[in-house]
């Protein structure tokens, strides 16, 4: 049965942003925070990201537009699209609870379909879906975890290694080597989803050392690895369910 969250007592000692995993062939994950201070520094995801805002209000950054979400809308952000949030004015709007689905890409394109999953996997409807579209970027480098150096990626697109970063920085909003750390801290993410431990994520994905890892992955995603591949089942908010 559908739920809706309401903050429980006990969710601001917690770390700021919790994932959990659910049973559902569209949705890898999920996540949620709640309180005056939401922001993330530039990032992308792997999956597609459904973010839906529930109470308050934040601010999407993209190289090329903004977009402002208030209680009740929501964005869908194409995966591997750089993106960093801003707050808005507590005193103004109040704290935020902002809930958000991390889908299997390229499934979901249509409001409509937006809007019925969260229906069906939230229990409530966005009054107004946003939806971004992927970046266009003819160069290498888009897809995947890049294995080559920024100057065999330069060469591959017949380019200098200036003109492919300037091109680059230019469509996507980061520079190439902020790009590349960026598939590091998604692919080491999918391998803690699996189980594998933070010393061997952080080995497999190129990081000097767990400590080096950690500390770009609590600043990027919200929360400490350890954490994260703790691979919670429920909601870290109080599930209320719906009349």
């Amino acid at each position: 049965m559908p739920v809706s969250f309401t903050p429980s007592s006990s969710s601001s000692s917690g770390p700021l942003w919790h994932y959990w995993r659910i049973h559902h062939p569209d949705i890898r994950e999920m996540s949620m925070a709640y309180g005056a201070k939401l922001a993330l520094p530039l990032h992308f995801h792997q999956e597609d990201q459904l973010a839906f805002l529930l109470t308050g209000c934040r601010h999407f950054l993209f190289p090329h537009r903004s977009v402002t979400l208030t209680a009740g809308q929501a964005l869908l952000i194409p995966a591997a699209t750089p993106h960093l949030s801003r707050d808005d004015d507590p005193a103004r709007i109040g704290d935020t609870l902002c809930l958000n689905l991390y889908l299997t890409p390229h499934h979901y394109h249509d409001p409509a379909d937006c809007a019925a999953l969260l229906q069906k996997s939230v229990g409530e409807r966005p009054t107004h879906i946003t939806i971004i579209p992927a970046p266009a970027l003819p160069l290498p480098m888009q897809d995947g975890t890049p294995l080559h150096s920024i100057q065999t990626l330069a060469r591959e697109a017949g380019m200098s290694r200036e003109a492919y970063s300037r091109r680059f920085q230019r469509q996507y909003g980061v520079t190439p080597q902020a790009f590349r750390l960026l598939c590091q801290l998604n692919e080491a993410k999918a391998q803690l989803r699996t189980g594998i431990n933070n010393v061997q994520a952080a080995m497999n994905t190129g990081f000097a050392d767990q400590s080096h890892m950690g500390r770009l992955f609590h600043r990027t995603f919200g929360t400490t690895p350890g954490r994260y591949r703790q691979d919670p089942t429920i909601p870290p908010l109080t599930p209320a369910p719906l009349l």
